[in-house]
């Protein structure tokens, strides 16, 4: 959606970057990360207006060559000319964190319990909001937790570079497909490597990827009705 909001202007006027918002109704804190490290350079000027525009201040600030984060000292909700958060509640929504904001656009996940509520919340919105459905679905009642949002750093962040081009190399040429589209011998000739070392690098990228997603394969109803606990403890997966 597009309104009226010092996050959106933020975004707006800085088009290149991502920003994800988090908001614990006492604070605010942001990310804002690019791939391109020049973009922060004029960024501290928007920031010292955002701060003006939601009568408050930073109160932490870290930077990295690709991102920047920072905490608001009061949640800016309260000085959002129409804040949408209120519009949410009222219709018994639950909106997923974070908030993103890229190119003067704002990004909800929202769950509803209710189609006819959910039509209500979109009829009051677009009357102060600019609105655009990217993506609906249904999930089974009391699947809520399959909705739930794993970071990217938690399932890769472990990996290295080469574990990472091991692991995309093996994905786009077909190694995953049954039946196999190429072996391991042949990737590894195509990144002129030898096959023990791309084989080292391919397994222990599948391995980091398996161990941190295990935790959510345990929380699938398939796991759950063919095993339950007494399955899970024999494989030696935690809960």
């Amino acid at each position: 959606m597009q309104h009226d909001c010092p996050f959106n202007d933020l975004s707006k006027n800085n088009p290149a970057l991502l920003i994800a918002s988090w908001c614990n109704n006492v604070n605010d804190v942001m990310e804002i990360s690019s791939d391109d490290p020049a973009v922060f350079d004029g960024l501290q000027k928007d920031i010292k207006s955002l701060e003006k525009a939601l009568q408050s201040k930073v109160i932490r600030k870290w930077n990295s060559n690709r991102n920047v984060q920072i905490v608001v000292q009061n949640c800016g909700c309260d000085n959002v000319p129409t804040p949408v958060s209120p519009v949410f509640e009222k219709y018994n929504c639950l909106a997923l964190q974070p908030t993103t904001f890229k190119g003067g656009w704002e990004y909800y996940r929202l769950i509803s319990f209710s189609q006819k509520e959910m039509r209500k919340l979109l009829v009051e919105l677009e009357t102060f909001c600019k609105v655009e459905i990217i993506s609906r679905r249904s999930i089974p009642s009391g699947a809520i937790k399959e909705t739930m949002l794993v970071s990217t750093a938690a399932l890769f962040g472990g990996l290295t570079k080469k574990q990472v081009q091991a692991l995309v190399f093996a994905l786009e040429n077909g190694y995953y497909q049954v039946p196999k589209k190429v072996t391991s011998e042949e990737m590894a000739s195509k990144l002129r490597l030898p096959r023990t070392t791309y084989e080292e690098h391919l397994r222990k990228a599948e391995g980091k990827v398996l161990r941190s997603i295990a935790p959510y394969i345990s929380m699938t109803p398939a796991w759950q009705d063919s095993t339950g606990t007494k399955g899970s403890r024999r494989m030696g997966l935690a809960h």
